[in-house]
């Protein structure tokens, strides 16, 4: 744990660039499991484009001192996460967790969980759910230790590689 205060706070529009890029340093390290170059690009621009999503219920940043370290996406929904995707997942939805590289292992990936399960509470919600890629193992690992168990009735596995789906009830 760091010693410097964590605090987690909405993102405003002038966030954006900084959010994005801590998105793409923290899942860069994923670079190498996707087989096409034109894939890795299409997840980028998906990255890129999830700010503009139109149904993102919550942007949360965290901060150390001043210094942007870590950010979260929470949407009402399964399908408002994935709106090409018919997903019956009518729960709070995680999407976009990521942590500066250089901040990792002090508890900010925690924080933020943590501040999409209250605000689910807020919801009147007992459960979040979210996605993440079976190459993606330190994410699994941090999720499970959060208390996050897979809900293998929505996990998949299809040619773009293994999408597991993890639910935490409170």
């Amino acid at each position: 744990m760091t010693t410097a205060a964590i605090t987690i706070h909405p993102a405003d529009p002038a966030d954006y660039a900084e959010i994005v890029d801590i998105l793409v340093a923290s899942y860069a390290e994923y670079q190498t499991s996707f087989e096409q170059s034109d894939r890795w690009e299409a997840y980028l621009k998906d990255i890129r484009d999830s700010l503009d999503n139109p149904h993102l219920t919550e942007l949360w940043i965290a901060k150390i001192e001043d210094r942007i370290v870590g950010t979260v996406q929470l949407f009402e929904t399964a399908h408002h996460a994935y709106p090409n995707f018919e997903l019956p997942i009518v729960y709070p939805f995680i999407r976009l967790l990521g942590v500066d590289p250089e901040w990792r292992g002090h508890g900010i990936a925690r924080e933020l969980l943590q501040r999409c399960v209250q605000s689910a509470k807020e919801m009147g919600k007992n459960t979040v759910y979210l996605y993440t890629g079976g190459q993606m193992l330190n994410a699994i690992r941090l999720y499970e230790r959060f208390g996050f168990i897979e809900d293998p009735e929505f996990s998949s596995v299809n040619g773009g590689g293994n999408a597991i789906c993890y639910r935490y009830d409170f």
